[in-house]
C-alpha cells in the first residue's frame, strides 16, 4: 500500500493560467521522505472560474466562482475506493446551479467528458466527498491542464462558468514564533551607507543578534519562509517625493510590488511581513525612489 495526500484549488480571480515562480525551499522533511505526502496535500491547483471560459460559449458574463478539491490516495492498488475526492464550492452572479463537475478537457476546448462528478449543488455554495479510482486522481495532478470545472444551471445547461487547472505554489510550511525578534540586518552598522535607489542587496537572515548582541540562529535549516519586521529610517525624500524598499525570496527575480512605503525626509515607517527565503535563507532587497537606512527582525519563520 502507498500513501499519498493531493490536493487541487480552483479560486476566484485568478487567470486560466497561472504562472507560479519556482523558489528553492529547502525543508527536506516535507519534499522527500516519509511526510513528503503533506507536501502534495498541502500544494493547490487553482483556475479561475468564469462565463468566458467556456467552449462553446457563451458562458454567464456575471457569474464569478470558486471550486476547492482535494484528493487523499489511501492504496493505488484499489480503483473503486482507492483514493477520496472532496470539493468546497462557492459562486454568485448566475441562477442556482443544478450540476458540477470536473470535465476532461484543455483551454479551448469543447466539452469533455465528466470525470468527478460532485452531485447537485447548493443556491450559492456545494461541498461533498465521495471514493475514486487512484488511477484518475494522479492524472489530474500529473496533468492539471487537461481537466476543468465546470459548473451548470438551467440557463446555460453545457455550462455557466468554467476554470482550468492549474499548479498553484507549494505550501510554506507552519509558523514558529521566536522567543525574543533578532536583528538580523541593520544598514546603519559600522557607518553603513543607506541603500540606493534601484540598488539591490542580497541579505542573509540565517542568523541574528539579541537585545544583548548575542548572535542566535534566527532561521534554522529547511525553514521556507521567514516571519519579519521591516523598518526603514533617516529616509530621503520631501513634502511630494517619498521612496519604498521592496523585499523578496534571493531566488526569485525582483517582484513589482513594494514592502514598505514612506512619503517624506526623515520619517521612522516599520511594517511586519512574511517572506519567502531561499535554500540558504537569503532575501534581496531593492530600493526605489530616495534612499534610506532600513532593518530587519525576525520574529519567527515559518518551516
Amino acid at each position: 500500500m502507498q500513501k499519498r495526500s493531493l490536493a487541487v484549488l480552483a479560486a476566484v480571480g485568478m487567470t486560466a493560467a497561472i504562472a507560479i515562480p519556482s523558489i528553492a525551499f529547502g525543508n527536506a522533511r516535507r519534499n522527500q521522505g516519509t511526510l513528503s505526502f503533506l507536501q502534495s496535500a498541502q500544494t493547490p491547483y487553482i483556475a479561475r472560474l468564469a462565463g468566458a471560459n467556456e467552449v462553446p460559449g457563451p458562458g454567464d458574463a456575471d457569474g464569478v466562482g470558486a471550486a476547492s478539491v482535494t484528493f487523499d490516495i489511501v492504496n493505488d492498488a484499489d480503483p473503486v475506493a482507492g483514493a477520496q475526492v472532496c470539493w468546497d464550492l462557492a459562486y454568485s452572479g448566475i441562477v442556482p446551479p443544478n450540476l458540477a463537475h470536473i470535465h476532461r478537457g484543455a483551454a479551448g476546448v469543447g466539452n469533455g467528458p465528466i470525470v468527478v462528478d460532485f452531485g447537485a449543488p447548493g443556491a450559492t455554495s456545494h461541498t461533498g466527498c465521495k471514493a475514486l479510482d487512484p488511477a484518475l486522481a494522479t492524472e489530474i495532478m500529473t496533468t492539471p491542464a487537461n481537466f476543468y470545472v465546470n459548473v451548470h444551471n438551467s440557463v446555460f445547461s453545457n455550462g455557466a462558468m468554467r476554470g482550468q487547472l492549474a499548479k498553484g505554489p507549494a505550501p510554506a510550511g507552519e509558523a514558529h514564533l521566536l522567543p525574543v525578534p533578532l536583528r538580523a540586518y541593520d544598514s546603519r552598522d559600522n557607518g553603513g551607507a543607506k541603500i540606493a535607489a534601484l540598488e539591490t542587496r542580497t541579505i542573509s537572515l540565517a542568523n541574528g543578534k539579541d537585545s544583548q548582541g548575542v548572535s542566535q540562529i534566527a532561521l534554522p535549516p529547511g525553514a521556507t519562509a521567514a516571519i519579519v519586521t521591516l523598518t526603514v529610517t533617516d529616509t530621503v525624500g520631501s513634502a511630494t517625493t517619498g521612496g519604498f524598499l521592496k523585499l523578496y525570496s534571493a531566488a526569485i527575480s525582483e517582484p513589482s510590488t513594494s514592502s514598505i512605503n514612506w512619503a517624506g525626509a526623515n520619517q521612522n515607517v516599520a511594517v511586519s511581513t512574511q517572506v519567502a527565503v531561499d535554500a540558504t535563507g537569503q532575501v534581496k532587497v531593492t530600493g526605489g525612489a530616495n534612499s534610506t537606512h532600513f532593518i530587519i527582525d525576525v520574529i519567527g519563520y515559518l518551516f
